[in-house]
């Protein structure tokens, strides 16, 4: 398959697909949207593995993947249980950010920032509250910002709760001038699908996929054989694949598998974890 092509209709027809209990893949959204159009009216699954885009819905089509609106909602739910006072930094080449927060986080504080797009440490602090945890989402690429806004919330420690809040990978964040100390000091919080597994059933799959790969899995095969175990464990039971979704999540070596039914049709996976950046430099789940 490509983006744009792909045999599906020929692969369908030449291989009875339509009869299978459940069908993992193609990769590319319209390709998988193709598929489960083709096999719908025999009900038969067809589980999306890699795509992030929410296109034609379709009643037996699994989005395995979370959406980005899903991954921002969920650490908005998690910071909402915690009754947590959420404020937000957002930059102007983050539009798209600004605009979710507005449209679907509107009781959130939005920081406002000078003409120049830079931020004033002050414009944050008359947003912080004494009784409860300071929630800070940052949403911006700039060095400058970063060191701006992670200093101000490393001073306002000694007086406030605060915890410094991601919604998205951030590259800059990754450099050298951003020291860890930085981010694990304030406990780096983000949404994320996958989590580390270092308990001995996640060894002993990675030593039994060496042993037959002679090679280590990485990311992509591990969540091969995520989706391809939560899926025959749906199928063995004896209910009905979609059944099994509506009544039970799963958590496998790396990902999570918790579907729901979408009202305009088909399935998502709100399988997301809320993983932090503690100060004894490990990743940890929120909980």
């Amino acid at each position: 398959e490509t983006k744009s092509s792909s045999n599906v209709a020929a692969l369908v027809q030449q291989n009875n697909l339509a009869s299978m209990d459940a069908i993992i893949g193609p990769f590319y959204q319209s390709n998988v949207e193709k598929l489960a159009e083709l096999v719908e009216p025999t009900k038969t699954p067809v589980i999306s593995p890699l795509s992030k885009e929410m296109g034609k819905k379709f009643a037996n089509l699994y989005q395995s993947m979370p959406s980005l609106e899903q991954m921002r909602g969920s650490i908005f739910q998690y910071m909402k249980t915690k009754g947590g006072n959420v404020i937000a930094i957002v930059d102007a080449k983050k539009a798209s950010v600004k605009q979710y927060i507005q449209e679907m986080q509107s009781d959130t504080k939005l920081v406002g920032l000078t003409a120049k797009g830079s931020f004033v440490p002050d414009s944050l602090r008359i947003h912080l509250q004494k009784d409860k945890m300071n929630y800070v989402i940052l949403a911006s690429e700039k060095t400058g910002t970063i060191f701006t806004t992670t200093t101000t919330m490393q001073n306002a420690m000694k007086d406030y709760q605060v915890q410094l809040v991601i919604l998205e990978p951030n590259e800059t964040l990754n450099f050298e001038e951003i020291a860890l100390s930085r981010l694990t000091k304030l406990k780096m919080a983000y949404p994320s699908i996958t989590k580390d597994n270092d308990t001995e059933e996640a060894q002993l799959f990675e030593r039994a996929f060496k042993k037959k790969n002679k090679i280590f899995p990485n990311q992509y095969a591990v969540r091969g054989f995520d989706i391809t175990f939560d899926t025959l464990l749906r199928l063995a039971q004896d209910k009905t694949f979609d059944e099994t979704v509506n009544e039970t999540a799963t958590e496998q070596v790396e990902n999570k598998f918790d579907y729901e039914k979408k009202i305009s049709g088909g399935y998502a996976n709100n399988g997301i974890y809320i993983l932090y950046y503690d100060e004894d430099l490990t990743i940890k789940q929120a909980q």
